[in-house]
């Protein structure tokens, strides 16, 4: 990869770029309130499950489809959306994805391909998921599949792990250790997305993520909006 990929990747994966990621748990926050989630080891197994079951096989896997060119975005859309079962996830996806294709606008960066994905929200024809979005801009500024899923999902698991931070809480030093140990799981959960071929092949099978997202709106107080 040249520097000028290097720089735009580092820019869309950076924290500070404003897509809203860091109000959201994705279930995490309900982990934490039942204190089944309460220190470093509990918040890497909960946060090696959510990549590996969940984030890998479905939303990080649409984004590889898209940047290979093996699916095309509305329909990767519709497979992840349908596959999505929390409701404030659903919300959370399309609100995290609004953000990054405005900003991508606002940077004047938008392609014809992420420009008819905006579009396709804009107008309701799609929910919006932000890997998916991330992965038209990654494939609009040539950067090869497996360098974008890495970022990206670099980029996810470190708005979790520093929900846990506030949450927990946790140590600055312990939040830099558990991302640190999930280096080796992000090269698994590319090799998950790398086998699957098409949308129709897009799954996810993280259960109990999936039973904290839900049982997240239940919760009395409440940090994060999902």
């Amino acid at each position: 990869m040249n520097a000028a990929h290097l720089a735009r990747l580092l820019q869309l994966a950076d924290s500070a770029f404003p897509s809203g990621a860091f109000s959201h748990s994705f279930g995490l926050e309900s982990a934490i309130a039942e204190e089944r989630v309460h220190d470093e080891a509990t918040l890497d197994a909960w946060l090696r499950g959510y990549l590996l079951d969940g984030f890998a096989p479905l939303e990080g896997a649409a984004l590889a489809l898209v940047v290979r060119g093996l699916g095309d975005a509305q329909t990767c859309d519709d497979v992840v959306s349908a596959a999505t079962f929390a409701t404030e996830v659903r919300s959370a996806n399309a609100r995290i994805a609004r953000a990054i294709l405005d900003t991508l606008a606002a940077m004047g960066t938008l392609d014809a391909a992420l420009d008819a994905y905006r579009e396709a929200l804009l107008a309701g024809r799609a929910n919006g998921v932000p890997g998916i979005a991330y992965g038209l801009a990654c494939a609009s500024l040539g950067i090869e599949w497996e360098a974008a899923f890495t970022a990206v999902a670099s980029a996810v698991l470190a708005a979790l792990a520093g929900v846990g931070t506030r949450a927990i809480p946790l140590g600055q030093r312990a939040t830099a250790r558990v991302l640190w140990n999930l280096r080796p799981a992000i090269a698994d959960a590319a090799a998950i997305a790398e086998r699957v071929g098409s949308p129709d092949e897009l799954h996810a099978q993280a259960f109990p993520h999936e039973i904290d997202a839900m049982r997240h709106a239940l919760l009395d107080g409440r940090l994060f909006a999902s």
